[in-house]
């Protein structure tokens, strides 16, 4: 048995040199409020058990998933359970959308049932959840397993509707195509961008509107970088890198960026600016809306963070003559 390592936090665990999050009033949130240890974590629930409690009433059923994953899948069918989206970029946002005072107010008294892909997710954010509102909550509970525990075990489905969007070749599965929609399936099977489950969520290409449920072409939102749904017809026509030319009327936006406003181009957001709350930004003139958060994929900010992990393993060649206070290499005379 290979043990396992949490590598990624979702800025839940302290660290030395984190940033301080800001909350929705731009306050600086408590860095004790960020612990969530796992032993307070929610109940581990099979899929049967979940099954049940998805049925009962002043229960909310909270998705830890970013909302492009849920956007094509979710526990929105149970009769009793109100479903929850907090309309995340990413996982680390789930602390911000916690700090909101009317989501608190809505939680509280409720039974709160909390799920993701795998299950992993859930056990910070479980956590969190119990630290932050455990004394006003009727109970937090996880589905063990996750998504893909819950659709072995019930090969129709049960309450869930759509696809569960996973990170590997499969791309998405789904009760009636448990192979996934990736490469492992037939070409004739892939020609088609849209679920033969009537009851799936219903889901559009970000450009023609027409109805889609597949991220192929690793097309990305032109002004917050996630993941959007692009269908075959008008990944043909143009190419993505046209909106960086300044056609902004063509430029691919995600559904949350077109519901917020979102205009201002993630190719221009600084990593450094990552997380201020709706900047809006002049940009050629006119005012343009930030994102709150932003996704960089690859190279970027995160090639710089590498090396300048790298210089910091090798000693200042000016030693204590150096009077730079700011020098990216390590000084053992100054503790650092």
């Amino acid at each position: 048995i290979i043990p396992v390592q949490e590598l990624v936090y979702y800025g839940f665990h302290l660290q030395e040199k984190e940033q301080d999050l800001q909350d929705t009033d731009n306050a600086p949130i408590n860095k004790e409020d960020l612990v969530a240890p796992l032993h307070q974590g929610g109940i581990h629930l099979n899929p049967k058990d979940y099954h049940d409690k998805l049925k009962m009433n002043n229960t909310v059923v909270i998705d830890v998933r970013n909302h492009y994953e849920a956007a094509i899948g979710r526990f929105d069918g149970a009769p009793g359970a109100d479903y929850i989206d907090p309309k995340m970029r990413k996982s680390t946002d789930f602390a911000q959308w916690i700090q909101n005072s009317e989501i608190q107010e809505n939680l509280k008294g409720k039974q709160v049932l909390m799920f993701c892909t795998g299950g992993i997710r859930c056990e910070r954010a479980s956590a969190y959840l119990n630290k932050k509102l455990g004394k006003d909550l009727t109970g937090v509970y996880q589905l063990k397993g996750g998504i893909e525990r819950y659709l072995q075990e019930f090969p129709d489905g049960g309450f869930w509707r759509g696809k569960n969007f996973v990170f590997d070749k499969r791309e998405a599965v789904s009760a009636d195509n448990k192979a996934g929609d990736g490469g492992v399936v037939k070409k004739e099977k892939k020609k088609s961008g849209t679920t033969n489950n009537n009851n799936a969520p219903d889901t559009h290409c970000c450009l023609c509107g027409d109805p889609w449920d597949r991220y192929v072409g690793k097309r990305k939102c032109y002004t917050c970088g996630v993941p959007v749904l692009m269908c075959d017809k008008c990944m043909s026509k143009k190419k993505q890198t046209e909106a960086d030319k300044g056609n902004k009327e063509d430029a691919p936006r995600c559904p949350l960026c077109k519901e917020q406003s979102i205009t201002f181009p993630v190719s221009q957001v600084e990593y450094t600016e990552n997380g201020l709350k709706g900047k809006v930004t002049a940009a050629g003139g006119e005012k343009r809306k930030a994102a709150a958060t932003v996704l960089k994929w690859g190279g970027g900010h995160a090639t710089e963070k590498k090396q300048l992990r790298k210089m910091k393993r090798k000693q200042c060649r000016f030693g204590s003559e150096c009077n730079r206070n700011d020098c990216y290499f390590a000084h053992p005379d100054r503790g650092v």
